[in-house]
């Protein structure tokens, strides 16, 4: 092979890698949107408690416009109120969160542009049958509201988030960075602090989701 066949393909073959290398990531925020099912939930001591969580699964349905719905109020609930809090109320949880029926809870989330490596997640928490299930489990857990609770919302922000397989892989970590504030709204909607519960409690963790090309209501009749 002549010398300047072989500089052609040295040289091709630099072009290719150097284009591979430069290749822009995608933005943060469309990676994330879609359906997600979660798949392992890793406390900070290293147990795997993922199927505490589910009820029937655990889903997630990330949206262009920053909404979610999700099966995810069991997971808030051990976030948030710690995992002896959430033993004690565990065996009435399919009962506030029946997602057999199709009721989601709801929430946002929030990222910047570009390519980020954290962003926000608000979850609002309610019970299904109405503001005395919420309630009720507030009280088991040693809550108790000197008022009817309707909503708690929960906002982690400075969540970590990566991707894996081809973005097929989504992990969540709420680390050291991770901070928290809850609230509730008034008449109004506006925010207003909700001081029942600490917010420097909340549950370190590593959340892995899998991408599933099915609607979040198939996934849960499926497994209903």
């Amino acid at each position: 092979m002549k010398l300047k066949h072989i500089v052609f393909f040295i040289l091709s073959g630099f072009f290719l890698y150097s284009c591979d290398l430069f290749q822009e990531e995608p933005p943060t925020k469309s990676s994330m949107e879609g359906v997600w099912e979660v798949t392992s939930v890793i406390t900070s001591s290293n147990q795997e408690i993922v199927q505490q969580l589910k009820f029937p699964i655990l889903a997630f349905h990330l949206s262009s416009d920053n909404t979610v719905i999700s099966t995810a109020g069991p997971l808030v609930m051990y976030l948030v109120y710690g995992d002896n809090n959430y033993a004690q109320i565990s065996s009435q949880i399919d009962q506030v969160f029946n997602y057999a029926t199709l009721s989601f809870n709801g929430g946002e989330f929030f990222v910047g542009g570009g390519t980020q490596s954290r962003f926000t997640l608000e979850m609002k928490i309610e019970g299904i049958g109405g503001v005395s299930t919420l309630t009720t489990l507030l009280e088991l857990i040693g809550i108790n509201p000197t008022f009817r609770v309707p909503v708690i919302y929960h906002k982690f922000m400075d969540v970590k988030v990566n991707f894996y397989e081809e973005y097929e892989t989504m992990v969540f970590e709420l680390d050291a960075m991770t901070t928290a504030v809850y609230n509730t709204k008034d008449q109004y909607g506006n925010y207003l602090l909700w001081q029942g519960w600490p917010v420097d409690n909340f549950q370190r963790c590593k959340i892995t989701l899998q991408k599933r090309s099915k609607d979040i209501r198939d996934l849960v009749s499926e497994a209903s």
